[in-house]
């Protein structure tokens, strides 16, 4: 009896694992593409406050994303689709790889692509409209996101292996319409380029 509950209970947890995967992929294909500007703080393990710093996001799907952070410093993480680009004016640097190797932008693959092959690395945990994405590879970052019923991101937070949380607070959402134009990235004459694609 006791092992006929235990196994019970374990398929009833594998169960609630699925269903909060399920209603946060159909959540956030909901909508096409969004604009909106984000506030970021970064915190230690034990909350001590370590920066602040804001930005702009153009979201488009799938696989499209223009991350723009304006402040401390200015910094470009562009998807086309196909590559990422990642540029540092300050220092003029730009490297771009594969988007199948972007191991430091996957909460990005993970938005932008409610059926990509990434899903299949994280359980999802669902307290209404808060989701928890746990690695299965534990030496990976793991998510914290919170999605509205209607397909709305409201903020979301990276989570270091060291404890240490990088939280994103959107606002002045816009759904729809995001034009291509902000997923082109056209290297500056004499940046010099580390280019990482195989």
């Amino acid at each position: 009896m006791k092992k006929i509950l235990v196994l019970l209970s374990l398929l009833i947890s594998c169960s609630a694992w699925a269903d909060a995967k399920d209603v946060l992929q159909e959540r956030l294909a909901k909508v096409d593409g969004f604009y909106a500007q984000f506030k970021q703080t970064v915190n230690t393990a034990d909350h001590q406050l370590i920066q602040e710093g804001k930005g702009e996001l153009w979201v488009k799907r799938p696989n499209l994303f223009n991350w723009q952070i304006n402040e401390p410093d200015n910094t470009s993480i562009i998807s086309d689709g196909i590559d990422i680009w990642i540029y540092t004016p300050a220092v003029e640097q730009l490297t771009v790889m594969s988007l199948a190797q972007a191991v430091d932008n996957r909460l990005l693959l993970l938005i932008t692509d409610p059926k990509s092959h990434v899903w299949q690395d994280y359980q999802v945990k669902r307290e209404q409209n808060h989701f928890t994405l746990q690695p299965l590879d534990k030496s990976q970052q793991s998510y914290k996101i919170s999605v509205l019923p209607t397909g709305m991101i409201a903020d979301f937070t990276i989570i270091e292996e060291d404890g240490q949380q990088s939280i994103y607070e959107l606002s002045h959402q816009k759904q729809g319409g995001i034009g291509n134009q902000h997923f082109h990235f056209t290297a500056p004459e004499g940046v010099t380029l580390d280019d990482q694609r195989n």
